[in-house]
């Protein structure tokens, strides 16, 4: 990322911090830092931090649907609320959300259902 490489601060940093997590003993400068061997006070041209990504903008799948086994009959929902209205407080209820028809067609198969049955 554009904040830390190219950097020789920086990379000198992740130098030491590298071998103290790997457990080996850096070699650590002490002396005037004109003799220093990284030029800690080069720097970019650009220091900006980069940019994030909008999280708004990313868009979630839609689910392809609910699916819930209560008192062994299946049940295909097409929104989590139905979904969740039939299965609240029921014992040995089963629920899963499909997010494809091969998706849909695993999860009846793993609940001992064909996928016809809802």
């Amino acid at each position: 990322m554009r904040g830390h490489t190219g950097v020789p601060g920086n990379e000198r940093v992740d130098e030491i911090a590298d071998a103290f997590a790997t457990g080996q003993r850096p070699a650590l400068y002490r002396g005037p830092l004109v003799r220093y061997r990284v030029a800690v006070h080069d720097l970019p041209d650009d220091t900006r931090p980069p940019e994030r990504p909008d999280r708004r903008r990313t868009t979630a799948k839609t689910p392809h649907s609910y699916l819930s086994l209560v008192d062994g009959q299946l049940a295909r929902h097409a929104t989590w609320t139905e979904c969740e209205r039939r299965v609240k407080g029921r014992s040995g209820a089963r629920f899963k959300k499909a997010m494809s028809a091969a998706d849909e067609r695993t999860i009846l198969r793993a609940w001992g259902c064909t996928p016809g049955d809802p």
